[in-house]
């Protein structure tokens, strides 16, 4: 009997330690980190929006989002994805530490998220799965390394859920918050 696996990229990135990983197809673009305009009465980890080519894009810290520390240096970025919300598709900004690599991961053979508690932070979680260290030499495209450059073990990556993650009413909030910042701009 034949399996079909059913691979899909991810693009994958840093958050602390961990690494945590996005489907490639929602990917936008990356760009560098730049401070948004703030919004009030939004969660801490709502950065604030930016204008990307005439789109407000809502910026969310995922590294607080998920409890981490965070600090904005060279390698932190902003990962544009689309996401489904209950206005439909939009665009959000992700501000993550660094970006990683693009993987291809076999969906059929995520292990689930952990048990371990009622957080919050697991109703984001598509799953867990790992990257060995051949396939990270052949993602990276280093055929001609040293040996003691190669890793020796896998990586754990968690797989994350991006529309879970833009479906508890946070993106709505931002937009309510957006057009009451519409204001008429007083110059001087």
């Amino acid at each position: 009997m034949l399996v079909a696996t059913t691979k899909q990229e991810f693009l994958t990135f840093i958050l602390g330690k961990e690494e945590f990983g996005v489907e490639i197809q929602r990917v936008q673009e990356i760009r560098g980190w730049e401070k948004p305009r703030p919004l009030p009465n939004v969660p801490v980890y709502v950065k604030g929006v930016i204008d990307l080519r005439g789109t407000v894009v809502p910026i969310i810290d995922l590294r607080e989002r998920f409890k981490l520390p965070a600090s904005y240096g060279g390698t932190t970025v902003v990962i544009v994805v689309h996401v489904i919300t209950s206005l439909g598709e939009r665009i959000v900004g992700l501000v993550v530490d660094a970006v990683s690599d693009v993987h291809s991961f076999d969906m059929s053979s995520l292990q689930p998220p952990p048990d371990i508690s009622a957080s919050l932070d697991n109703q984001f979680m598509l799953g867990l799965t790992s990257i060995k260290p051949e396939e990270a030499q052949s993602a990276a495209g280093n055929v001609n390394s040293n040996a003691e450059d190669k890793p020796t073990k896998s990586r754990m990556v968690i797989l994350v859920d991006l529309d879970k993650l833009a479906s508890d009413g946070l993106i709505e909030k931002i937009d309510e918050n957006e057009e009451d910042e519409n204001l008429p701009v007083r110059n001087g």
